[in-house]
């Protein structure tokens, strides 16, 4: 098993992803399980059972599940202060696999970006990728379970005091998340706050979910390879056949802002988001009304560039 070499270090508890369910059918959906050391469960052609073991962890309950398997808190069994989450994914016939240096064989795709991602110095604003584990039918992913956390949705849902010191936080960490993969060449391809987690109270921020993910690549991306959220997606991938990774990932913080100030998406459809207006509050400072319609100016030409974002004077208010 190529991905058990790697020696495991310790690790804080986290907690893993759900889905953002106003953007369409999601990978991931909060499952609520109780917490009995003995049960099935199916993803799947895939069978887990709760209480087995996989390496060094024991598998325990179900933390969040969707079309690509299902993903469980694991504990070591030898110090059970430490946990991880465990994304088992089922093999599919058409399943983007990708080289990677010191590997015989190529690996599965958000693997192979992980991978990219995790090379020093690192983020902390983004996922870490322990190891994993290839079976005959699936792959299971073993990564940091940041505890206690949400994601970045459930938390706009729940707050009731959100303001732009809080917005201006967490964007400044996505930003940091987002520059780290592009110098990596990694386009995450999925960026919501369902696939954003914060701790608490602390509001430490990490990016997940990199099965959408693909190299970057300086000639563009093919628009119909494109797999985000509905909801999220720049006009320049519905106009065009291809598009470029650092102005949709500066649509996508634009969106990103927008939510959490609003506890809601600028645009309701994907027709909204070629035509229609941003209709920000007018109660927000003029500098991040600026820096939101910076980000989701249509033309992926006009648009702010991720290299300017920081420079922003609403980063420097």
């Amino acid at each position: 098993m190529e991905g058990c070499k790697a020696p495991f270090p310790l690790l804080r508890p986290q907690q893993c992803g759900v889905s953002y369910t106003t953007a369409g059918p999601r990978r991931f959906r909060p499952v609520e399980v109780p917490k009995c050391s003995l049960m099935y469960v199916h993803v799947l052609s895939l069978v887990c059972f709760l209480g087995s073991r996989v390496c060094l962890f024991l598998v325990g309950e179900l933390l969040g599940y969707g079309s690509f398997g299902k993903v469980y808190e694991g504990t070591h069994i030898f110090d059970d202060r430490i946990k991880v989450a465990m994304k088992y994914i089922h093999k599919h016939k058409n399943d983007r696999c990708l080289h990677v240096a010191g590997h015989s064989k190529p690996v599965i795709a958000e693997v192979a970006m992980l991978l990219r991602l995790r090379e020093p110095p690192l983020c902390p604003n983004i996922i870490k990728l322990h190891h994993w584990i290839e079976k005959k039918r699936s792959f299971v992913l073993i990564m940091e379970y940041p505890k206690p956390c949400s994601t970045l949705h459930q938390y706009i849902t729940c707050s009731d005091d959100m303001n732009e010191g809080k917005a201006h936080w967490l964007i400044s960490q996505l930003v940091q998340a987002v520059k780290h993969c592009v110098d990596r060449g990694v386009f995450h391809g999925d960026i919501h706050t369902g696939n954003i987690l914060v701790t608490n109270p602390s509001l430490e921020l990490k990016l997940i979910d990199f099965g959408c993910a693909y190299p970057i690549s300086s000639e563009g991306l093919l628009s119909s390879e494109y797999r985000g959220a509905p909801l999220f997606t720049p006009p320049e991938v519905i106009r065009h056949s291809k598009y470029h990774a650092d102005p949709a990932y500066v649509w996508a913080i634009g969106v990103v802002l927008f939510e959490i100030l609003h506890g809601f998406l600028p645009f309701g459809s994907q027709d909204e988001i070629l035509r229609d207006y941003v209709k920000a509050k007018p109660t927000l400072s003029s500098a991040c009304h600026d820096l939101i319609f910076q980000c989701l100016i249509r033309n992926p030409a006009n648009r702010l560039t991720l290299e300017h974002l920081e420079e922003h004077r609403w980063f420097k208010s």
